[in-house]
């Protein structure tokens, strides 16, 4: 696959690089992997703002580190708070084996012909399409300068349409959409145009078989969708659109998905919002959130009876008590703007710790 890469100095980036660089790597997160390079020695000032950045974005994309000169205990803080892997030519140097193989990526020459399915290439200059095509085929992924890309918006639409197959007659690619929950909209089918188009714009946009043409999402409807993510499946014969559905949703029958209306935590979500949103004095919802102590109140003793349930070995009540927990939680979330798939990416960040943090019990 491919990778932008973003290279930073290795001190002083200069005021506001925080903040920058956070707005590059969620740029870039669109191909799922974003790989950050430290020139030269990073400092201890740089060390601690690449924390506050991967705490930011560690959930949302896997974020690479490229540098030769970073101390291991270093490199094991930045996994830690969220980072992927670390990128270098060499493995560390009389290393304390702290981090584990699986987290780190020795580079491969682009011209060795010993390269094999998991490794990485870094392509300094000019990168040919054929060649990271070939690449891909081996399921080899390629580093490739994010300026560079960015100066080429037409590279990646050629990259994907000379690895992706289709044994349709019409050589479209199914192209599966989902909400950054995970939860599946819709399908549809894109071409080596309407992929481009995608790409550089950032927006749902599929081939339509029924007016043979561009379909953006939301064109007419307003039902617009912002493209956050694309992936290839395993046999590179079908695509996922991971988006942001705008309302009333995927389906021309106004609903989120063309499923029809589930029962699923994010129908709980919207159906929550709205009551917040809602003028209706009798919601309870719309007023806990608008109480600030009776909401803390109700946090407080719904967090212990499901401790007093856990306890217990009933499955129903315990199912009941975590419920009152979530429902509540939601709330506080959302009446503060933070969306349930904000907390899923912290959680995924979590995951990321080579080790395991001591609670307070522990420590």
């Amino acid at each position: 696959m491919i990778i932008p890469n973003l290279t930073i100095p290795s001190s002083n980036p200069g005021e506001g690089w925080v903040d920058a660089v956070t707005e590059q790597i969620l740029y870039w997160s669109l191909y799922g992997q974003t790989c950050l390079s430290i020139v030269g020695q990073p400092s201890t000032e740089l060390i601690a703002d690449l924390e506050t950045v991967i705490k930011r974005v560690g959930g949302a994309v896997d974020l690479l580190i490229r540098s030769d000169a970073l101390a291991e205990d270093d490199a094991l803080k930045l996994l830690n708070v969220g980072g992927s892997k670390i990128v270098c030519e060499d493995p560390f140097k009389d290393a304390a084996q702290m981090i584990p193989d699986d987290r780190m990526i020795v580079l491969q020459p682009q011209a060795s012909d010993k390269l094999a399915a998991g490794d990485y290439v870094l392509i300094d200059q000019d990168p040919d399409v054929d060649e990271v095509a070939e690449l891909e085929e081996k399921r080899v992924d390629t580093i490739i300068d994010a300026v560079w890309l960015e100066s080429k918006p037409d590279f990646a639409g050629e990259f994907f349409a000379a690895v992706l197959k289709s044994d349709r007659p019409d050589g479209l690619w199914p192209t599966v959409i989902t909400d950054p929950l995970g939860i599946a909209l819709g399908l549809a089918y894109s071409n080596a145009e309407s992929l481009t188009h995608a790409l550089k714009s950032r927006q749902g946009t599929y081939w339509s078989r029924s007016r043979n043409g561009l379909w953006i999402k939301g064109a007419t409807s307003g039902a617009t969708q912002v493209l956050l993510g694309v992936r290839m499946d395993c046999d590179r014969d079908c695509l996922r659109f991971t988006v942001t559905q705008d309302a009333p949703g995927f389906c021309h029958r106004d609903t989120h998905t063309c499923f029809g209306e589930e029962r699923s935590i994010a129908t709980v979500v919207q159906r929550l919002a709205e009551r917040i949103a809602d003028t209706d004095p009798k919601s309870f919802t719309r007023k806990l959130a608008n109480d600030p102590l009776m909401l803390r109140t109700k946090l407080l003793e719904e967090a212990e009876e499901l401790s007093e349930a856990s306890q217990t070995d009933d499955l129903h009540e315990i199912a009941w008590e975590a419920a009152d927990v979530l429902y509540f939680s939601l709330v506080a979330m959302l009446k503060n703007g933070v969306g349930l798939e904000k907390v899923h990416q912290e959680l995924a960040r979590r995951m990321n710790r080579v080790v395991r943090r001591k609670n307070k019990l522990e420590s």
